[in-house]
């Protein structure tokens, strides 16, 4: 039989992590979770830094959430929020029922912003 292997460990940018262990300081891991829209033990994980799943879109959501960092929105929303635009590039396009909000989201496969930017 054949062992699957773990996936080694990323820790979180030093910005991202200190944001993170900041927040934890007044607030329960579960609370710290939820406002992220992340689970208890991926919060845990990072903290430990053995975190295997996707650290920069831990780190994006860190940053938009907790640092206030913005991006521009070449779709039309102008500035926004960094976990607003990873929110939005990440729903399915089921979500938006608005024709104007469906086009705008039509746009997040090639945003510059987007880390999985389809090129045309």
């Amino acid at each position: 039989m054949s062992k699957t292997k773990t996936p080694a460990a990323t820790p979180l940018p030093a910005d991202a992590l200190a944001a993170l262990l900041e927040l934890c300081k007044t607030h329960k891991q579960s609370q710290v979770a939820e406002r992220l829209g992340l689970t208890e033990s991926a919060i845990s994980h990072a903290l430990k830094g053995k975190y295997i799943g996707n650290v920069d879109r831990m780190a994006e959501r860190i940053r938009g959430e907790l640092l206030n960092e913005t991006v521009q929105c070449p779709g039309g929303y102008g500035q926004i929020n960094r976990r607003i635009c990873q929110d939005t590039r990440e729903a399915p396009l089921s979500r938006f029922q608005n024709p104007y909000q469906r086009s705008l989201r039509l746009h997040c496969n090639q945003c510059p912003n987007n880390p999985k930017k389809k090129d045309a």
